[in-house]
């Protein structure tokens, strides 16, 4: 379509608002003026909250925030290097300060510390610690940081450093010194000594009990403690190995058996008693096998001068004699009494003739070098020993003594001795006459015979070991039968014709 120039098209005709129209403007006009308003105030209530916030979080803004520990430091209101020379001087305390003592018994082995063990804390690994929680607080909106600052004061933070690796080699090194310490063989009780002089003739060398230690849950309880920085002591507590053999089972092994007395009479001669002095100083001491044989005669020697024996009487056929050696019968009948008395077997034996005055005829036994021999077996299963003395039981009155230990009998048993007469033997009714060459009872052939020894019965006594348990006689067994002969009256004659 085309215009003329100066040509205006034709115009719509404007239509009048209405009143409803122009009301509704206004209205609007009201509310824009309101919105603006209420904008307005909340802008600066908030920019007012806002400020308030960052008034309050101002003092944090270069330290940290409250309840905030490490190692145990609280770090609230620390700056960063107040924060970090905090736990770093902890951490030296913790690592100078650290020891451990182990002890025993009192006796401190070693002090540890964390060198021993190794131990240090990285440096840089604390850095990496403490920057995140420096930062809480100071990042984000004022809000984020506000709500941090409350958790805080709620609830507290706590970090830990970090430690290298403990290295173990040297603990192990520590550890096993004190082991080779702690750990040693029990030791048995022996008998270190016999004294047959002594009363109690045994020194017996006491047990010991040994010692091992596990030095793996020692070592366990070693690193919890440096783990956990726990100082003080640590008392080490090896394991005891009791021994095999104890004192009292020594003792058992050396129990007096049987202790055997017989009375030296008085009119025994000093040279005679000397005679059992040097008997029993060979006898004294003796120590004998299990299964093993002694030999009276073996043990004291021939009874010769040579050997130390002396003169004294003796008796042959009933009458008295001078010999070397006379009297050592009383110390082989007091062996044999306590051998019997002992449980031990008696392998050879020979009575008497004839009654002796310091035992029951058959209770005896009569030694006679290279003839008649006291043998006795060691059937006790255990060694035995013997001791031989003669004591003086009160001024000049003195006692064969006799004693054998060995391994303990069964509880309650002992044994004894009984001898009853079986049999009388009438004497003989023909008198002997024998020639005193010697002189000692008559000289002259003219003189009147003179009795040495007068006529007497003769019996025969059996001899019975008695069992004994509590008090209680539970067995007798047969030990001997022996005859004491009859003798006859026996006159000395003179051989000499007077002059």
């Amino acid at each position: 379509m085309n215009f003329q120039q100066g040509y205006r098209p034709p115009q719509r005709p404007r239509k009048k608002l209405s009143m409803l129209g122009s009301a509704v403007l206004v209205l609007a006009a009201v509310a824009a003026i309101a919105a603006v308003s209420v904008f307005g105030v909340r802008f600066f209530q908030e920019k007012n909250r806002q400020d308030a916030l960052a008034a309050e979080l101002a003092p944090y803004q270069n330290v940290f925030l409250p309840n905030i520990f490490v190692d145990g430091v609280n770090l609230g209101g620390m700056t960063a290097q107040e924060g970090i020379d905090a736990v770093v001087s902890r951490i030296q305390q913790r690592e100078n300060g650290w020891n451990l003592q182990l002890t025993y018994q009192n006796h401190v082995f070693y002090t540890l510390h964390y060198d021993d063990l190794s131990i240090s804390t990285d440096i840089a690994s604390v850095y990496s610690l403490l920057e995140p929680l420096y930062q809480k607080g100071k990042t984000g909106t004022l809000d984020e940081r506000k709500a941090e600052l409350e958790a805080l004061k709620a609830q507290a933070i706590y970090a830990y450093t970090t430690q290298s690796d403990m290295n173990d080699e040297r603990l192990d090194t520590i550890l096993s010194q004190i082991q080779e310490q702690l750990t040693y063989d029990p030791s048995d009780a022996y008998l270190a000594y016999f004294y047959p002089d002594l009363n109690d003739p045994f020194i017996i060398q006491p047990e010991a009990n040994g010692s091992a230690l596990d030095v793996a849950p020692l070592k366990e309880e070693i690193l919890a403690k440096a783990a956990s920085a726990q100082s003080g002591s640590l008392e080490i507590h090896p394991t005891s190995i009791s021994p095999s053999v104890t004192t009292a089972d020594v003792r058992r092994q050396l129990t007096l058996l049987y202790k055997a007395t017989t009375p030296v009479s008085s009119t025994s001669t000093a040279d005679r008693t000397d005679n059992i002095r040097t008997a029993f100083s060979r006898l004294n001491g003796t120590t004998v096998a299990p299964g093993d044989k002694l030999s009276f005669n073996k043990v004291t020697l021939d009874r010769t001068l040579k050997n130390g024996y002396k003169y004294a009487i003796e008796y042959e056929l009933g009458m008295e004699t001078i010999g070397v050696g006379g009297g050592v019968c009383q110390a082989s009948t007091t062996l044999y009494l306590a051998a019997l008395q002992s449980n031990l077997e008696i392998v050879s034996r020979i009575s008497h003739s004839d009654p002796v005055s310091y035992t029951t005829f058959g209770q005896d036994a009569t030694v006679v070098y290279n003839k008649h021999d006291l043998v006795i077996r060691n059937t006790s299963g255990g060694t035995i020993y013997i001791t031989a003395r003669v004591r003086e039981v009160k001024k000049n009155k003195y006692e064969c003594e006799v004693c054998i230990y060995g391994p303990a009998m069964e509880e309650g048993v002992s044994y004894s001795l009984r001898t009853e007469t079986v049999e009388i033997l009438p004497a003989p009714l023909t008198d002997t006459y024998q020639k005193d060459t010697n002189h000692t009872y008559v000289t002259y052939k003219d003189e009147e015979p003179y009795l040495v020894r007068k006529a007497r019965d003769g019996y025969i006594n059996e001899t019975y070991l008695q069992k004994w348990k509590n008090g209680e006689l539970i067995s007798e067994k047969f030990v001997s039968r022996d005859t004491c002969k009859a003798r006859g009256n026996v006159y000395a004659t003179g051989t000499l014709d007077r002059p």
